[in-house]
């Protein structure tokens, strides 16, 4: 599963009917991360999803995109695009889309810092 970095003005093409599954990875912007549950979660998450397009993480060759919610005040404001958008209600999110609908979910931690959730996550039909 290489992991890719998109823009928001992206999401539209992703979660569109294409390839499938996808799974889009919001997370708190910053390097390091300003939310200490996207730090905590990170090694999971490239553990399964690898660590940029050119590697394959344990997840196989689904792909996976890492989606920054911002910086914590444009992540803590109520009208955040993303909570409007698609729902995000915390940060580390996973949301699977399939067919070009969001069909499941794991959220936070301890489930987004959790290699082995995070893959049977990846592989549950």
């Amino acid at each position: 599963m290489p992991l890719h970095t998109t823009q928001s003005t992206q999401l539209g093409q992703l979660a569109g009917p294409t390839t499938d599954p996808k799974f889009l990875v919001f997370f708190a912007s910053g390097q390091p991360s300003w939310c200490p549950d996207c730090r905590d979660s990170l090694p999971a998450v490239q553990n399964v999803f690898g660590t940029d397009p050119s590697t394959v993480g344990k997840g196989g060759d689904v792909d996976g995109y890492m989606i920054f919610v911002g910086d914590r005040p444009t992540w803590k404001d109520p009208e955040n695009y993303f909570r409007k958008s698609y729902g995000i209600k915390c940060v580390p999110t996973i949301v699977k889309f399939s067919k070009g609908k969001m069909v499941a979910r794991l959220e936070d931690v301890p489930d987004c810092a959790d290699e082995s959730k995070v893959l049977a996550f990846t592989r549950a039909s």
